[in-house]
């Protein structure tokens, strides 16, 4: 902007601000063409760089790069669901009460998500993934209300059905898990604030579904592996454990996962 207005403006200091406001109108839509298809191409290349830097478990890098394309554009749907899903896992590996403080900033980054296009399955996926997290930090039964919007945005994104495979594994996931969590404590105690309604068939099928969607991926093994456990099925819990032991790290948390499959297996062993 600044070289095609110095190209049309007089060079005299004195003038120069006086005409800039009559020209600048007159440039401005010459300019936007050229400039907006440069920033979506930015935008583009860096949230796919993000993926590869998640995939990776570069967890730094991918959140320095989602941070450069949120420079580029703020209110970008696809840079927003991103950040939510970058300060979920900045969450996980703060710990303690460092990482609520990240859960709640993913919660308002997939708010954001969800307003900038709200028919899109990504933004529920990654608001019941932060809403997930932060009621296991405040305790089911204490943030009821919140267990509540994880199920139903979970219900949402499947419902949506778009995403490809990575999406809706998440939310099958999310689904299971929060059904699967829910009956660890009784009944009789879930039912007085609306939780009663989880059931280890739920769990069990929705942990299953996001295996088969994503069969490489850690976690997605073990919570359906406990899941089997559970339904007192030991022979199949222990299967879905030694295809996990076989996986590669995917993502933060991958090395303490691998450590668990390896202390169920043992507790399995002979069953």
């Amino acid at each position: 902007m600044v070289t095609l207005l110095s190209a049309v403006l007089p060079a005299t200091p004195l003038v120069a601000p006086l005409v800039a406001p009559l020209v600048a109108p007159l440039v401005a839509p010459l300019v936007a063409p050229l400039v907006a298809p440069l920033a979506a191409q930015d935008v583009a290349e860096l949230t796919a760089r993000t993926d590869s830097l998640l995939a990776a478990a570069r967890l730094t890098d991918a959140r320095a790069t989602i941070e450069q394309a949120r420079r580029v554009a703020p209110k970008d749907f696809e840079v927003l669901w991103r950040l939510s899903r970058v300060w979920n896992l900045l969450g996980d590996q703060a710990g303690d009460k460092a990482g609520e403080t990240f859960y709640l900033q993913a919660r308002g980054f997939a708010d954001q998500a969800i307003a900038a296009n709200p028919k899109t399955a990504a933004g529920y996926v990654r608001r019941a993934a932060s809403g997930g997290k932060i009621a296991l930090f405040r305790g089911t039964l204490e943030a009821a209300d919140l267990v509540k919007t994880v199920r139903d945005d979970a219900q949402q994104a499947l419902k949506l059905g778009d995403g490809g495979a990575a999406q809706q594994a998440t939310a099958h996931y999310i689904l299971g898990r929060t059904h699967l969590k829910l009956l660890e404590t009784p009944r009789p105690l879930r039912m007085p604030v609306g939780l009663g309604w989880a059931t280890l068939g739920e769990a069990t099928a929705n942990l299953r579904k996001a295996v088969e969607l994503r069969p490489d991926f850690i976690m997605f093994r073990l919570d359906y592996a406990r899941a089997l456990v559970r339904d007192d099925k030991p022979a199949e819990a222990r299967a879905q454990l030694e295809a996990g032991a076989k996986l590669a790290v995917g993502e933060f948390g991958d090395e303490e996962r691998l450590k668990e499959i390896a202390t169920l297996l043992g507790e399995l062993r002979g069953k």
